[in-house]
Order: C-alpha cells, then structure tokens, then sequence
C-alpha cells in the first residue's frame, strides 16, 4: 500500500472504543480478476459500486474481452450514465457554483436552492444530452437548443412547456444566435465580465473548455517597468507590448463575438437573462479588434461556434479530457499515439461521446490487466451517488445538497471543486476530508441499518440477517453479511475466517457491548467499512 493510502487508513479507521482490535484495510489482493477493474468502471461510467450480480458475472468471464465490451456497453447505456457525464465535467466547466449575481427572487423563484442548482446546470445538461442521445460532440457550440427546467423557465426567456416539470429541451425566444453552450446563461452568468475586460476573461474560458486551450497558464513575459495600474498605459500595452500582444492578437478578438452578452452597469436581473443583439458591435467602441477566430473573420457567436466546430482541436480537447478523468492523470507525451487512436475512434463512431469512452476503457492502461493501476480516490460526487446507491442516505440539508454546497455544506472541505475559489479536486486524502468522510458515512451507516430493521420495505444492504443474531447464537448469520458487506462496499472476496471477518465480529461485539443494541452496533461496522480505503479509493 502507497504511503497516502496507509495515511488514509490511520484516519479513517479509528475504533470507536479503546478494546476493540487495530483493523487493517481490506486486502485487494484477494480481488478475483477482473473486480477491480469493474468497480472502476462502474464508478466512473454511473457513480455507484458494482452489484454482487455484476460482480459475480465479471468473476465468471475473467478477462474476456467480449464480455468486459457487452459490460461496457451496458454501463454507457446506464440511465446514470448522463449525471456522471455532468459531475466529471463539473470540474472543467465550474458553473456549478453557490451565489450569483442576481437572487432568485429577482425571477420569481422562492426556492433559492433550486435556484443555484439549475442554473449552473444549464451547459452540463446540454454535454450530457449530447452524451446520452449519441449526438455528434459538435452540437456542443452549435446546438439550436438548450435544456431547461422550471426554475431555468422562471429566469430565461425560454420556450420551456407550460406546466412541465423537470429537464426538457427548449429553445431561447429572444433571437440569440444558435451557438450550443455559448449562447446559455448557465455558461455567462458563472462567467461573467466588466469594463475593463470586456469579456476577455469569458473568451478565455470558452478556449479552456472546449479547445484545451488555456490563455491563463501561458506564461507572459513583459516590461516589468509598465505600471499595471494605470488603464491607458495597460491599454496601450496590449497593442505594442510583445507578450501581451501574443496573447491579445487572438483573445480579444474571440472575446468580440459575445458582446451581446455583456452586462451595462446598472442594468438589472431582465438585462442579465436576455441576450441583447445591440450590442454585438460594442468591440467597435472599445477593444476595437473585429471578431475572428485566429485570423478567420466571423461575425456573430453562431460563427464562432461554428469555427469551433470545425476545428480539430475541439475532439483532441475533449480526447484529452476524457483520458484524463478516466486514467485519474493528465495525459502525457507517452500517450500521444493513444490520444489519436481514441481521436479517431470517436470520430469513426459518428464523433460521439460514448465511442470515445468505449474506446479508453477497452486499454490495459485502464483495466490495468497486466500491470494494474493506481488507486484514486473517489470524488465528492461519486461519494455522495455511491452512498445512495448503496444505502439510500442523501447528505441533505434545507434542501441543499450538502457535499454539492459550500455556503451551507461541506464540498470543498470534502475535497471538491466550487468553481470560484477551488477549481482542481483534491487528488490525495486531507484533514478535512478525512472528518467529512467520517460524519457521512456515519450518518449514512445509521440510516441504511435504522432503514433495514425497520422491515417496512425490502432491505437495502443487511439482507442476511434480522437484527436479531449474536456472535454466540447466529454467527454464521452474520459472517455471511459481512462477506457480501466487504463483497458489495470493496469489491474483493474476504475469507469467512479471515482476519477482516475477525475484526469486524471483534468491533460488532464491542459495540453491542455499550448498550445492547445490535442496529447501532451494526451501523458502527458499516462506518468502518463505510470509511475503509478499499471503499474511499478504486
């Protein structure tokens, strides 16, 4: 085990009393083939664990390629597939954020968690309908249509169905070109603009996202003379100073074509949420650089996502993003040829999202066949989709998701990205996210083992026993749920007298010891289980 893993496990696996025995992290090495690399792909492609089903079907196929495609195949036609193609991209978007300039009830909507969550949402949801429906990826800056709900509705003028409730295709009525994320709210109002900038910063983003070209990281040399202070001097020196003309020739420009976004001072929420083709031609009153798209002239922002379109660096961006969310690693020149490869089979599959998945996760370098993979840990989001999956706990408060939520949750000390402050998840366990692990987990064992006894519906995780078993008169009861515990939570086959076994009756019992009461006991091991590597990591 690498050092972190080992760092994670001191944190996470504290005995609740003092007697209770050190317990060590379930062991992968008793993972049959091909399990490990199942519970990767069903985290990635849905968020969620694999089932004992699943599990146990993978164990029967081994390594065959044909069952591992059908298994894929089934995972990218998951109806989840859609929200993890959203929660991967949350993190290079960054719209999904806690506060915007303008509240709620600035639109009629009385539901400010709502409210936040669906406006950010708008751009996700187009990626993912992409995704989902086996558009061609190119929609993405050229789409006639949006995706809206009833709060999007309530703050844009859109053609959303009267009376509807939930995410639905709609088009803008307020005669905004057509140019797929670049023409949504959802994608401006995060990226907003001023005076001085004069939607620079808006061109910028829009070169990250969508051709992996990012203005911000380039390195600027410059007069170190030139007084940043003063707006002539800086305005001038972005017309005569080398290293901010390198940059400028071709962001300014870019930055041209989404004027009739930009906000006047003092205007209000109505301004915001329209598009405003009067003002397309205010590049004329203050950069003065025409629109163009590195050189090529255009003039509305349905030409510039058309230019978009048609350059190649928009599917080598999204090969690239895509390798690395599913490798957990910025790709390198090492993989350049597989950059390619997984290029053209994108390309070959009509140029959609799900032929380039399919194509990566057929690689060694993601099932790890042959040499195995590095353990990463898993993201906000799958921790809260795979803690619901599994026990049906939502960590809610007021209607806010709380691991989705800075300003009344935990996202970002959990390790994850608001967009604003905090634009990389963390790669590597921290102290904060090591006590948010905690409390969730806890608060999720609690539920799931409450759920469960209650016996008013079907179990969702302790379905071998009653809650009624000691280890002196129904052990073999409750070894058997905890060998689907370590089977369901780990993916890995742990031995009916195997140390992990032992130490979990051993924590059981200690448990049942303070008070009697075989739920809490029960809630207590599936925290520990809940919190241990081989669950926070795959």
């Amino acid at each position: 085990m690498i050092g972190w893993l080992a760092a994670l496990a001191a944190g996470c696996v504290e005995p609740p009393v003092s007697r209770a025995p050190a317990r060590a992290p379930a062991s992968t090495d008793a993972a049959p083939s091909g399990l490990g690399a199942l519970s990767r792909l069903s985290l990635d492609l849905r968020g969620v664990r694999p089932t004992v089903a699943e599990l146990e079907a993978a164990e029967a196929a081994g390594d065959d390629p044909a069952a591992w495609a059908a298994q894929v195949d089934t995972f990218l036609h998951d109806p989840r597939f859609g929200a993890r193609v959203r929660d991967l991209y949350s993190g290079i978007y960054l719209t999904r954020q806690d506060a915007y300039a303008h509240a709620a009830a600035d639109y009629g909507v009385d539901d400010d968690a709502a409210f936040v969550s669906s406006i950010g949402e708008e751009p996700l949801r187009i990626l993912s309908t992409i995704a989902e429906q086996d558009l061609p990826y190119t929609e993405i800056a050229t789409a006639d249509w949006t995706m809206a709900d009833e709060v999007v509705a309530a703050a844009a003028p859109v053609d959303y169905p009267k009376n509807a409730t939930g995410w639905a295709r709609a088009r803008y009525t307020d005669g905004r070109p057509s140019a797929g994320i670049l023409a949504t709210n959802g994608l401006w109002w995060h990226y907003t603009t001023s005076s001085s900038n004069l939607g620079r910063a808006r061109a910028s983003a829009m070169s990250r996202i969508l051709l992996c070209q990012d203005y911000l990281s380039r390195a600027i040399p410059f007069d170190r003379s030139l007084d940043l202070l003063d707006p002539v001097a800086m305005a001038d020196a972005l017309h005569t100073e080398p290293g901010c003309v390198a940059c400028h020739n071709t962001l300014d420009p870019l930055a041209s074509y989404i004027f009739g976004f930009y906000p006047l001072p003092g205007d209000g929420a109505a301004d915001a949420a329209t598009y405003h083709a009067d003002r397309e031609a205010l590049w004329r009153l203050t950069t003065g650089a025409p629109p163009a798209y590195y050189g090529v002239p255009g003039e509305s922002v349905a030409d510039l996502g058309r230019q978009i379109a048609a350059d190649p660096r928009l599917t080598q961006c999204v090969t690239r993003q895509w390798v690395g969310a599913l490798l957990g690693r910025e790709p390198g020149l090492d993989d350049t040829a597989a950059l390619v490869a997984h290029r053209e089979a994108m390309l070959a599959g009509g140029t959609t999202i799900r032929a380039l998945v399919a194509s990566i996760v057929a690689t060694d370098a993601y099932r790890g066949t042959e040499g195995g993979v590095d353990p990463r840990l898993v993201s906000v989001e799958q921790l809260g989709t795979a803690l619901f999956d599994l026990t049906g706990f939502r960590f809610t408060h007021l209607g806010y998701d709380l691991l989705g939520s800075d300003t009344y949750g935990v996202r970002t000390l959990a390790g994850g990205v608001d967009g604003v402050y905090t634009t990389r998840p963390d790669a590597l366990p921290t102290a904060t996210s090591v006590l948010v692990h905690a409390r969730v987990t806890q608060a999720a064992a609690a539920w799931v083992a409450a759920h469960d006894r209650a016996g008013t519906e079907a179990p969702t995780l302790f379905t071998a026993i009653d809650f009624g078993e000691t280890p002196a008169s129904g052990r073999d009861a409750m070894v058997e749920q905890l060998l689907l515990l370590h089977l369901r939570l780990h993916g890995v086959r742990v031995a009916a007298d195997g140390p992990e076994v032992d130490a979990d009756l051993a924590l059981w019992e200690e448990l049942y010891a303070l008070d009697g009461d075989p739920e809490a006991a029960w809630a207590g091991v599936l925290s520990v289980l809940l919190r241990d590597p081989a669950f926070l990591t795959y």
